[in-house]
């Protein structure tokens, strides 16, 4: 787990190129090197740190193990509106890729288009391909399942994992963009409440006998989002994702940073809608203006902060980050400094420290 302190500040501008050049050296043919750099550094740009460049020494780990193919090419399989996509051992972004680029071709001839993908492996933060399908003019929703580390609702042993549900719409401006897990927290929260030598909400995780806990030293799993509802979410993205798909079920994941003998078998899917096929595309921008209007303008309970739309901390961080510089942790760039060094690509110089 990577520490709080901030160990570097690097420029988008230093770090994208810098993790393109060491995905080429992992293997990655070019563009699908920089098609992950893009994916990782987007991440790290909107403050989701978890799911950015810190994921690169385990993503290292697993191609070196066999685990992962960056050379592999996904196997898609299309009928009309329906896309089965199987990783074939490629990575997750390059599996995601593939069924984001078939739902848009899909989606343009049907109006409406599915796809479900297996044998995958972690691809980041789901809000990527989401975003991207939005950009291309239609409403998305993305959902992925992921290793066990949230207990059932009345539960006490993990069972789901933390199974992300993303959703985007295209707008006149940046698209509409909501990225959350289905648990009340994520593990790297919990670790840096420990850090601090801080406690946490009740609602945040369980200890080993299921019971909820404010120490997070006592964390042996999460709970879910609104306890039966989080659970019946996480339990929507596992059918969706994993059933559906054919892609490994809840307990049957393999464990990222644990299970480094076997694939990880990850499931996701994805609807694309064509907003065209319902109405002009203008007319669904000035509509979703008009829904968006209406959001910032409702009165606040603190008139010092508006109400914001979903999505919109997440930009706010992205434009400080382009003008300033992506914090990293130090552990992060100890880790990416050693992976850099064994690999020939040197880490970046040192930027100002935050």
């Amino acid at each position: 787990m990577q520490s709080v302190a901030v160990g570097q500040s690097v420029a988008v501008g230093q770090l994208q190129p810098w993790v393109t050049r060491l995905a080429a050296a992992l293997g990655y043919p070019e563009a699908d090197a920089a098609y992950l750099a893009a994916a990782l550094v987007d991440a790290n740009l909107r403050g989701i740190d978890s799911h950015g460049v810190m994921r690169l020494p385990i993503y290292a780990q697993r191609i070196e193990r066999g685990l992962v193919d960056p050379t592999a090419t996904p196997a898609v399989d299309v009928t009309a509106g329906i896309v089965r996509v199987d990783a074939r051992g490629a990575p997750g972004q390059l599996a995601a890729r593939a069924a984001c680029d078939a739902l848009i071709a899909a989606g343009r001839t049907h109006h409406v288009a599915t796809a479900t993908v297996r044998g995958s492996a972690h691809f980041g933060a789901a809000g990527f391909y989401a975003r991207a399908l939005a950009a291309a003019g239609f409403v998305a929703l993305v959902v992925s399942n992921s290793e066990p580390i949230v207990v059932p609702f009345g539960g006490r042993e993990a069972l789901l994992g933390t199974n992300p549900i993303a959703f985007a719409a295209p707008t006149a401006d940046e698209p509409f963009s909501l990225d959350m897990a289905t648990s009340a927290s994520a593990m790297g929260r919990v670790m840096v409440a420990q850090t601090r030598g801080e406690t946490i909400p009740p609602d945040w995780g369980a200890d080993n006998a299921g019971r909820a806990t404010t120490d997070p030293a006592a964390v042996a799993a999460l709970l879910p989002l609104g306890g039966a509802k989080g659970f019946a979410l996480g339990m929507l993205v596992e059918i969706l994702a994993g059933v559906l798909g054919g892609a490994a079920i809840a307990g049957e994941l393999g464990n990222q940073y644990r299970d480094l003998d076997r694939p990880q078998n990850i499931g996701h899917w994805m609807l694309a809608l064509d907003v065209s096929a319902f109405m002009p595309p203008a007319e669904f921008a000035a509509r979703m203006r008009t829904l968006s209007t209406m959001v910032h303008t409702s009165a606040p309970t603190d008139a010092s902060r508006p109400v914001l739309l979903p999505g919109e901390p997440e930009a706010r961080t992205l434009t400080l980050r382009r003008r300033d510089g992506i914090p990293l942790a130090r552990d992060t760039v100890e880790e990416l400094t050693a992976l850099g060094g064994r690999y020939g690509v040197p880490w970046l110089p040192r930027g100002e420290a935050a």
